[in-house]
């Protein structure tokens, strides 16, 4: 028993590395897919027939952003996370999330087909400053995305904390927070809609295909993410608490 139950402890260490690593792998290629402002627009394969090449393009990036669009919401939904609960795996949950996003993310990039042909605007990166209010949009973007997932509980959101919490044999950390948190965090996918929202729309190059993906996510982001004014009187609230514990160790 012993020895089966050190098998499953490593095993679980195991998935939950494989999830860091391969998150943070892909986190990278999503930045350079994003924000890279010199990415190689050409569309891979010489076009005999270019509206018939343009319709089949858009057809594969299509499929792409649904097939993204369905693992996030099959993950997210309560049938799945009842079953990892059932055979006693929910320590596992946010583990297989990630690892399964980032493996669809990462197909999303490599088949990603660019249709250079049809292009709404293109910016003069090549005048200093445009490139430099292009370079600190995307800048502030990140970072607003980072720090909100670091206060969100970014332990938390990659799986560590569970299955270190398994490993202790302590109980979910997730039956910790309260039920206006927990609400909040069912409502919000991730953090810093607003910061996405900036990441697709401002691009160096608005070709048809960016703007497949822009419109796409804003959809999907604007149905998912559907808080409340409850969401919003505990933020405020909470800000609120913090703002004043802060002037309080302050003094």
């Amino acid at each position: 028993m012993e020895l089966k139950r050190k098998v499953l402890n490593v095993a679980k260490c195991t998935i939950c590395g494989i999830g860091l690593l391969l998150t943070f792998y892909t986190i990278m290629d999503l930045m350079l897919f994003l924000s890279d402002p010199y990415k190689q627009r050409l569309s891979g394969y010489p076009r005999r027939d270019v509206w018939t090449s343009i319709s089949w393009s858009l057809l594969v990036d299509m499929c792409l952003l649904s097939m993204f669009v369905l693992q996030h919401s099959l993950l997210s939904s309560t049938k799945i996370k009842t079953f990892f609960e059932s055979y006693g795996l929910q320590d596992l949950y946010r583990s297989f999330y990630v690892i399964t996003t980032s493996i669809v993310l990462q197909i999303v990039i490599s088949n990603w087909l660019y249709i250079p042909e049809v292009v709404l605007w293109k910016l003069n990166l090549n005048y200093k400053p445009v490139w430099w209010i292009y370079f600190g949009i995307h800048t502030i973007a990140w970072i607003l995305i980072y720090v909100g997932n670091i206060f969100m509980d970014v332990n938390e959101l990659l799986g560590i904390k569970q299955v270190a919490y398994s490993l202790k044999n302590l109980p979910d950390p997730n039956r910790r927070k309260s039920y206006e948190l927990k609400r909040l965090c069912n409502h919000v996918r991730h953090p810093s809609f607003l910061a996405f929202i900036l990441l697709i729309w401002i691009t160096s190059v608005m070709s048809l295909d960016q703007l497949l993906l822009a419109t796409v996510f804003s959809l999907y982001m604007y149905i998912a993410w559907n808080t409340d004014q409850e969401d919003y009187i505990y933020q405020k609230n909470q800000y609120e608490l913090k703002f004043h514990e802060l002037q309080y160790v302050q003094s």
